[in-house]
């Protein structure tokens, strides 16, 4: 009951707090790599066009996903059409051999 409770309340909470901490984290070990490696700080254009070309490149992404399931659905709807073409063409065979030649 206890257990449910503090998971009910809390789990949310929890959840939100460590995405912003994680952020946070995230941003100060980028920040001490970028001050190691002594590059000079970021301008907000730079963000700006990163954030942008992350966009682009997740678009293009899911773009190219979206496209290899729809051909690989095709694919499957041809192979189905197959597999039904051969047993038609095997039960035709079947009926072929099956009945009596007239000389």
């Amino acid at each position: 009951m206890v257990k449910q409770r503090f998971l009910t309340h809390f789990k949310p909470w929890l959840f939100a707090v460590t995405k912003v901490v994680g952020f946070i984290v995230g941003y100060q070990l980028f920040n001490e790599t970028r001050t190691y490696l002594q590059y000079a700080p970021l301008n907000s254009v730079d963000v700006v066009v990163a954030a942008t070309v992350a966009l682009l490149v997740i678009g293009l992404l899911s773009g190219l996903w979206a496209w290899g399931e729809w051909c690989w659905f095709k694919l499957h709807r041809l192979r189905r059409s197959c597999r039904e073409l051969k047993q038609l063409s095997a039960i035709a065979g079947v009926h072929e051999q099956s009945e009596p030649h007239d000389p």
